[in-house]
């Protein structure tokens, strides 16, 4: 979540690992297991106005679960990324997400105060530093911590929209707000799906309203294709 603005330039990537993250045509890609199973990792991003949201994501509109499409002087990011972990699927359980020892250690840098059972306080350092609020909450078919009919919805959605999602063993849902700078609000939600014995994919949907004279998507995806590289290794890392 440390999504993109520069919030991650001191992160050192391989040059190697860097050409392993690949740019899809569209955020509607279908995820190629074969390829993420080499070490890829898989990702699109598109900027686009409120309005032109409605036409040309029409099946996304169901992640607006904050009305961001009415914040005034926005534009709508609105990514996908897919690769896959070294953690079996049950890894990724109602404690072990909403863990502030996994989060901060998945977040990086960014410093994590836990207000409640789902809900922290995100403090991303340096000169262009801010910080923000996450609720996190979890679903499985053992589990839910959803806590409305519209983020049900949401994750209801995001599973349609990948035929391999309905197989996953559990689903996040993220709300981020309350954003000292840069961004207005956002959603995310990542679906856990079993691929092989301690082998699981991670495919993540972000829909975020962020400020216009930020909304650069040459700089935004830059900083998505170093995040999620980084967010891979640090899930993998995490003991």
């Amino acid at each position: 979540m440390k999504l993109f603005c520069a919030l991650v330039i001191n992160l050192l990537i391989s040059t190697t690992a860097f050409a392993l993250v690949v740019e899809q045509n569209t955020v509607q890609f279908v995820a190629d297991t074969e390829a993420l199973l080499k070490g890829e990792v898989h990702y699109a991003l598109d900027v686009v106005s409120p309005g032109v949201f409605f036409k040309k994501y029409h099946d996304l509109y169901d992640l607006d679960t904050l009305s961001s499409l009415n914040e005034p002087n926005v534009k709508m990011v609105i990514s996908k990324s897919a690769y896959i972990v070294q953690k079996p699927a049950g890894f990724f359980d109602h404690i072990n997400t909403s863990d502030e020892k996994f989060l901060n250690h998945v977040l990086g840098e960014q410093k994590i105060t836990k207000f409640s059972e789902n809900s922290f306080k995100v403090i991303v350092p340096g000169e262009s530093g801010y910080f923000y609020k996450m609720q996190t909450h979890f679903d499985s078919d053992d589990i839910s911590t959803l806590p409305n009919s519209k983020v049900i919805r949401a994750v209801t959605q995001a599973k349609k929209l990948d035929v391999i999602s309905q197989s996953a063993s559990s689903t996040t849902y993220r709300e981020l707000t309350t954003f000292s700078k840069y961004f207005a609000s956002g959603v995310q939600v990542s679906s856990y799906i079993p691929i092989k014995e301690n082998r699981t994919l991670v495919l993540n949907y972000s829909l975020f309203a962020v400020k216009k004279y930020y909304a650069l998507e040459s700089v935004l995806k830059r900083s998505m294709k170093i995040e999620i590289q980084a967010q891979k290794d640090l899930i993998n890392s995490f003991k």
